[in-house]
Order: C-alpha cells, then sequence, then structure tokens
C-alpha cells in the first residue's frame, strides 16, 4: 500500500513523512505539490493508494476541490483522506467534512506526532 502526501510545503511533507516512518509505517510514500499534480498521482496508482493526506490551502487546485472531485471518480472515493491543513476553524471543518462526509480524518497544523498517528493508526495496518 502507498500513501500520497498532497501539499505544497516541502518541509511539510517531510515533516508527515518523518512522523510516519519513526512510527514503524514504511509504505512507498507518493507526494505531490498541489492539488492537479495529487489527482495525477491518484488517477495513475489508485490500485495502490491506501491513505491521502491532503493539504487545504495550495496552488492550482486547493484540497477542497480535491476533495470534492474524489467523491466522483470511481476506485479514488474510498481512499481515506486527512486532511492536514492550518485551516483549523469551526467553520473550515465544517466545509471539510460538508465536502466529504467520509473524511478520515481532520488534523490541524502545527499537529503532534501523537496527534497524526492516532488519526492515521485505524488506515494504516
Amino acid at each position: 500500500m502507498k500513501i500520497l502526501i498532497i501539499d505544497d510545503s516541502l518541509l511539510d511533507r517531510k515533516l508527515l513523512m518523518n512522523v510516519l516512518k519513526k512510527a514503524g509505517f514504511n509504505h512507498e510514500i507518493l507526494q505531490a505539490a498541489n492539488g492537479e499534480d495529487g489527482v495525477k498521482l491518484m488517477y495513475e496508482h489508485m490500485d495502490e493508494i491506501g491513505l491521502i493526506f491532503l493539504d487545504w490551502q495550495m496552488p492550482n487546485m486547493d484540497g477542497i476541490e480535491v476533495l470534492l472531485l474524489t467523491r466522483t471518480i470511481p476506485g479514488i472515493r474510498d481512499i481515506p483522506v486527512i486532511m492536514v491543513t492550518a485551516s483549523g476553524s469551526e467553520a473550515n471543518k465544517k466545509v471539510a467534512w460538508d465536502a466529504n462526509p467520509d473524511l478520515a480524518g481532520y488534523v490541524v497544523k502545527p499537529f503532534t506526532a501523537a496527534t497524526l498517528i492516532r488519526t492515521v493508526e485505524p488506515y494504516l495496518k
């Protein structure tokens, strides 16, 4: 199983990868620096991706646009998505949950390793 991280911040992508590896999750990780590239990777690897981390604020296609799109694509719509974003207001959380009621989690940056691991454990076995 592969993990896809879609975030325009290289530093945030590296942080996610380090937290996952230190916790013992040694899955192959794919990276995209914006929503458009992330969607392309989803299509290319849809049978292999088991979890997606998705930032909200990105160029070209933001995280909400990605969420809305993924809900319409067979083979992709069932992949668990965890938002990892600095957009932590209750209003923003509602927007994300409305875009995808099956959202696997919503983690606000900055996050602790423990918070992230608790959120991903059900999906990374």
